[in-house]
């Protein structure tokens, strides 16, 4: 158990490396783009595109990330008050309610990706696959990341239910 446990703290790293790399490199590329048109008067359409597609793989690629680190939106008010065996009911009933919007987003994501996909982009001049299938594939990572948080619900001790802030 333990092994599995260090392979999976290595694939978040990677996994946490991946989007920290995506972020700074938009940031830089935002940076750069403002002050070429605003200082020089230069714009190329092709990396306005790429800023794009990274804001896009960035949001998306969060999205795990959010749920296994417990950072996306909620209201504590009523869940704050549960017993801990409730809590864990409530929490991977959540995930589950998680994973079937995750699904639909994948099958509507590919459904999608593969209707427009066949067009070029005006930018980068590459089909638009590759910046529609952004939303399928995060969306499989997302539906993993739900799964294993479901999983550490399931298996953990009850104490890590109890009132963090008593």
């Amino acid at each position: 158990m333990n092994k599995i446990k260090k392979i999976g703290a290595i694939i978040e790293k990677i996994y946490m490396g991946v989007g920290a790399v995506a972020m700074g490199v938009l940031a830089f590329m935002v940076i750069f783009t403002v002050i070429m048109r605003y200082c020089f008067s230069l714009s190329w359409k092709s990396i306005s595109e790429f800023n794009v597609l990274l804001f896009t793989f960035t949001t998306f690629w969060g999205m795990g990330l959010n749920v296994l680190k417990g950072e996306h939106v909620s209201i504590n008010i009523l869940y704050d008050r549960m017993k801990p065996s409730v809590k864990r009911f409530v929490t991977v009933f959540n995930c589950v309610v998680m994973l079937v919007v995750d699904v639909l987003f994948i099958k509507y994501g590919w459904a999608y990706a593969v209707k427009m996909g066949k067009q070029i982009s005006m930018g980068m001049e590459i089909p638009m696959f590759y910046m529609y299938g952004l939303m399928p594939l995060c969306g499989v990572i997302c539906a993993v990341c739900i799964v294993i948080k479901a999983v550490e619900t399931v298996l953990a001790p009850a104490s890590a239910f109890e009132p963090t802030d008593k």
